[in-house]
């Protein structure tokens, strides 16, 4: 599995952070978990939460390896991903897909590159890259009621 990348991050040697930035990272993200777990919660679902660049690394990274416990993208990433392709989360709420949906996205090995990619707004295309999801959330987006009268 590959790490996810800052956005940022388009020169060459992406993906390799200098080892003191690492380290300082996984030793915020340590301390969190251990010290302040409702901390680290506000951190990981407010996507707009401000935080150093190594820390946001570290979690992208711990989320991606499934070492946050009781982290479910659905709760987070789901809404993020289905505004930013044009949908309202409750746009589907009726709709019979929508558990295949969140069962895909709970399965995903892409939540950390989600993650990033969302706290850092990234444009649609970014998004059609990744998200297992994002043809048929756009897809339902480009339906004129796409609430709960979309047949899956």
């Amino acid at each position: 599995m590959s790490s996810p990348t800052h956005p940022a991050d388009d020169n060459p040697s992406a993906g390799q952070e200098p080892i003191s930035d690492y380290l300082e990272g996984q030793r915020a993200l340590l301390e969190l978990k251990c010290c302040a777990p409702k901390a680290l919660s506000i951190l990981i679902h407010d996507l707009s939460q401000p935080m150093s660049r190594s820390l946001e690394q570290a979690l992208a990274r711990s989320l991606a390896a499934g070492d946050i416990p009781g982290f479910q993208p659905t709760d987070t990433l789901m809404p993020a991903m289905m505004r930013a392709l044009g949908l309202a989360p409750e746009d589907l709420d009726q709709d019979p897909i929508i558990h295949a949906l969140r069962t895909t996205c709970n399965a995903c090995s892409k939540v950390g590159t989600c993650w990033l990619a969302l706290r850092h707004q990234a444009p649609r295309e970014e998004c059609l890259r990744f998200c297992p999801n994002a043809k048929t959330l756009e897809a339902r987006a480009a339906k004129p009621d796409s609430r709960g009268s979309a047949a899956s």
